[in-house]
């Protein structure tokens, strides 16, 4: 994902490169003529490949089945090891998409598409373990000692975005501000557990029940700013901060992946712009 990112980050800079020539010759052309206006046209329809990441921070649903730690009855005990698992969480969306986008107005462009995205949040100590209850009765409860656990969640998504470009001109670097929602629904999970004894991994099974899956739906609503680099009838790319970003869903799921209450984040996108269907054009003027 980050050498995608890479990638596209060095075409945007040799497109922004070639370009800023070309755009220069036509300033050059057009400060030499007496027109008050300047026609510009340029192809309604582009398609975005799009690489990017939301990180959010928030609070999980801890499993009912860990303990916490008892460490203050054990100051003399160096061989307790037993930590603390906290609540807050952070973690990143990484996601890379195809969207259509239609330029609707000289400054306004929508976009929508399809969009797959993973997510990897962690279950650990503050210290080498903690424990896990996997069973109990009347007289007893047993306990293992667990690592870590980990689950990686894969989504599909379908973003949906506003752009609003602050000039009329197609200069090539050009600003806007987006907003924007993607609504994610969630494909299949994989689980990591890693046990203090390897004698315990016969309880993988029971542990991956009890973990659970996050719920099949969960979206996030973001607004941003961002810059265009390149001229519109050319390939271009676009470069976007994002903040506020805001999760919504069902939180009903007991799933500790299932971060949707109180979280929030910020994120980071570029996309490269290809123009298609080129017969269909926005045309325009603009005062010189």
């Amino acid at each position: 994902m980050i050498r995608s990112g890479v990638i596209l980050g060095c075409i945007m800079l040799f497109i922004a490169h070639t370009q800023a020539q070309e755009e220069q010759t036509q300033v050059q052309n057009e400060q030499s003529q007496t027109e008050k206006t300047t026609t510009i046209e340029m192809p309604r329809f582009r398609l975005g490949i799009e690489v990017g990441v939301d990180f959010l921070f928030g609070t999980i649903n801890k499993p009912e089945q860990i303990r916490e730690s008892q460490s203050y009855y054990y100051d003399g005990d160096y061989d307790f090891h037993c930590g603390f698992v906290a609540d807050n969480r952070n973690f990143g969306f990484h996601y890379l998409g195809i969207k259509p986008e239609f330029l609707l107005h000289k400054k306004v462009a929508v976009t929508t598409g399809i969009r797959f995205s993973t997510n990897k949040i962690t279950l650990n100590s503050d210290d080498k373990y903690f424990l896990w209850r996997i069973s109990e009765n009347e007289t007893s409860t047993n306990y293992i000692k667990i690592n870590s656990i980990s689950q990686r969640n894969y989504y599909l998504g379908v973003p949906l975005e506003v752009r609003l470009f602050t000039a009329e001109k197609d200069y090539t670097v050009r600003q806007y501000f987006v907003v924007g929602t993607t609504l994610n629904f969630w494909l299949a999970s994989n689980n990591d557990i890693s046990f203090s004894n390897s004698a315990m991994e016969k309880y993988t099974s029971q542990l991956s029940e009890n973990i659970g899956k996050p719920s099949f739906f969960q979206g996030v609503f973001y607004a941003g700013v961002g810059l265009k680099i390149g001229k519109m009838n050319h390939p271009c790319g676009r470069i976007e901060a994002h903040f506020p970003v805001i999760a919504y869903g069902n939180s009903k799921t007991k799933s500790f992946t299932n971060i949707i209450n109180n979280s929030w984040g910020f994120g980071l996108q570029a996309t490269l712009l290809i123009p298609i269907a080129t017969g269909k054009k926005l045309t325009y003027t603009v005062d010189n």
